[in-house]
């Protein structure tokens, strides 16, 4: 669309340069002169420069719309503005090669990003697969190779809240993928700037992580050791949760584990499992994941997900030092082969989709 279309679809002219986007912006808290507001106010007056690297800040939170009192929707905004960047021929892949090259060593490859090692994990700790995540958090902060850890914990039913995790006990809380966005990166920031923490795991998103990243480049004498999750979409759960409830008949807030398989959607309560389509639940995708083209988290120190894996086993992408050090902390560790092109093929359908997307939002 035209920017004046875009303006007009995401209310940008509702803006009152109240300032709250930009305070409660994470990435705005590092990036001093990176401000949701700016921009829009460029916009509105018609000096937006399209080349201009700002835009590509935004990693799509939505803390800034959420929080903001004219709900002006900068997210989509901000992906319309890199639809229309993409059209003057600024290539998307630049700003993630960049960060690929200041965090990560390994092979490239084009679907899946750089790759030290992959293969599929079963540790002795129970969890949403084959417990990877959890083993890593606390073996690492047990031989104290960081002081906290960023997770997501069940609050309220199946809700997802980010908390600062201080001992094994948060961490094995946090068991389990909610499939829903909370702000690990606000945590984050808090640990750093509140809580002067210096060595820190965070598990994230890919939005998430590239945030994170971005991030880092201001703190380099702060430890981080960054775990991806393979991410499709995820959902508003105040949304999810009725859909839920009408096909399936089940309150998800009760639900002992929800996963996403082979395009089903499963939730298993009571000893019991119901299955519907994922498909039938896009009405409480999060809008930001149409636009989104990453799925294995190309830019965390190690990656996990259960694509390509055989039931009870998680796919590990080790793309680092300190991923390799994480995994290196798994003695008691079941292995088997990963079936690689099963991971390419939704990375790149993912790809396909957000690229889509994109250039209808350009159209």
């Amino acid at each position: 669309m035209e920017l004046e279309e875009l303006i007009q679809e995401t209310k940008v002219y509702n803006c009152l340069e109240c300032g709250e986007c930009t305070a409660n912006c994470p990435i705005a808290w590092f990036e001093t002169d990176y401000s949701p507001r700016v921009i829009a106010k460029r916009a509105l007056e018609g000096f937006i420069d399209l080349r201009d690297e700002k835009i590509w800040s935004c990693m799509s939170c939505q803390l800034c719309s959420e929080r903001c009192p004219s709900k002006v929707d900068y997210p989509t905004f901000m992906w319309g503005l890199r639809a229309e960047a993409l059209k003057a021929g600024v290539e998307e892949e630049a700003y993630i090669r960049e960060l690929e090259q200041v965090f990560l060593t390994g092979e490239g490859d084009k679907d899946i990003g750089i790759v030290k090692e992959i293969v599929a994990g079963k540790s002795t700790i129970k969890g949403q697969d084959g417990g990877i995540v959890t083993s890593m958090l606390t073996a690492g902060m047990e031989k104290g190779l960081f002081e906290r850890a960023i997770v997501v914990h069940r609050q309220d039913g199946f809700r997802a809240q980010a908390i600062v995790a201080e001992n094994e006990d948060d961490i094995i809380k946090a068991r389990g993928s909610k499939y829903q966005f909370s702000p690990t990166v606000e945590r984050l920031v808090e640990a750093i700037l509140e809580g002067g923490k210096k060595r820190i795991a965070i598990v994230a998103l890919p939005c998430g992580i590239y945030g994170i990243r971005r991030i880092q480049r201001f703190y380099p004498d702060v430890e981080l050791y960054t775990i991806g999750l393979f991410c499709f979409e995820n959902f508003y759960y105040e949304m999810l949760r009725p859909i839920v409830s009408e096909i399936l008949e089940v309150d998800l807030g009760r639900a002992d584990k929800i996963e996403v398989k082979r395009g089903k959607f499963v939730v298993h309560i009571a000893g019991e499992s119901k299955a519907c389509e994922v498909k039938e639940l896009e009405s409480a995708v999060r809008g930001s994941c149409l636009f989104c083209t990453d799925f294995t988290a190309r830019l965390a120190d190690i990656s996990v997900g259960s694509v390509g894996s055989p039931d009870g086993y998680s796919t590990v992408i080790i793309r680092s030092k300190k991923g390799e050090e994480l995994f290196g902390l798994l003695k008691d560790l079941a292995r088997t082969k990963v079936d690689r092109e099963e991971v390419v093929e939704l990375a790149r359908l993912k790809k396909k989709r957000g690229m889509e997307e994109l250039k209808k939002l350009g159209s």
